[in-house]
């Protein structure tokens, strides 16, 4: 994707509005007994080991995503940070964005599921092609619900195919979406996707 389109998709991305064993798709941790940390949300230069780099002219975070997660969060505060592949990067993708609210979580599901509804709608609901699925990335104890969906680009009839992940814990609510251009949504190796999120949690989650 060009640097027009990418601005393009960023725009999108805030037209609108900018886990331990517990129920599938949530996660706490406990590093005191049944004391979750409370973490907030940053957006370093780089993620995923090194492999995507902050675009730092693209969109800030939306506040009215906060105002929109506020029944779900309390106290919350909008995220977000778009990556762009490095050199070493170039052939496994194109942009990859992170969107969240961290706070207070009243229910990590709900939450989660409140979060993936409104930025389907803002993104004039995509088409989901593969999952959800809850999977846990190795190495971790806490699942993401991942999914391949068909989006629409914006100001455009073209379609582009997109991975995400969600997940909630009790303060912050996450989807980490990449898109994936013009390829079959079977070809799409969601586990890998998935690991590659699990490490960008550990990354931009911080206490």
């Amino acid at each position: 994707m060009n640097r027009t389109g990418w601005a393009m998709l960023a725009a999108a991305s805030v037209m609108l509005f900018g886990c331990g064993k517990s129920e599938p798709g949530s996660s706490v941790h406990s590093p005191d007994a049944g004391k979750p940390e409370h973490y907030r949300l940053t957006m370093p230069d780089t993620v995923a080991k090194g492999r995507y780099k902050r675009d730092h002219d693209a969109a800030d975070p939306d506040r009215t995503l906060a105002e929109v997660m506020a029944g779900q969060v309390q106290d919350p505060t909008a995220a977000f940070g778009a990556y762009d592949p490095t050199v070493a990067n170039k052939q496994n993708g194109l942009v990859l964005t992170v969107t969240g609210v961290y706070g207070t979580v009243l229910s990590p599901v709900t939450a989660r599921d409140e979060l993936v509804k409104v930025l389907d709608k803002r993104d004039e609901g995509p088409n989901v092609l593969v999952g959800p699925r809850v999977i846990t990335p190795s190495g971790s104890k806490e699942p993401l619900q991942c999914r391949v969906a068909e989006r629409k680009m914006p100001a455009s009839d073209d379609t582009s195919m997109e991975a995400s992940c969600t997940w909630a814990d009790a303060s912050t609510v996450v989807k980490v979406a990449k898109a994936m251009g013009p390829v079959d949504s079977a070809d799409v190796d969601l586990d890998a996707f998935a690991s590659v999120v699990g490490a960008i949690r550990e990354e931009v989650r911080v206490a």
